[in-house]
């Protein structure tokens, strides 16, 4: 079963958390991110991420930010 495809900012947030990952061994903040795709508010990291969890590209630990892990990230190691 293949899941949604991904909006290119959607992949780019993805891309930066596999590479976050990689090279620190945990996910990156809100604002880590944020700072990567040059968006301002952490809302509009959170309607990202929400919609790579609803995609199925990510799992979330409800109440704890940077509990969060790549499902079978397309080109992921």
């Amino acid at each position: 079963m293949s899941r949604p495809e991904l909006t290119p900012r959607q992949r780019e947030a993805g891309d930066f958390i596999a590479s976050y990952f990689e090279a620190w061994g945990f996910a990156p903040s809100f604002r880590e991110i944020g700072q990567a795709m040059d968006i301002k508010s952490t809302n509009g990291v959170s309607d990202h991420l929400s919609a790579l969890v609803k995609k199925g590209y990510i799992k979330r630990k409800p109440g704890c930010p940077r509990a969060m892990r790549l499902v079978d990230w397309p080109g992921a190691s």
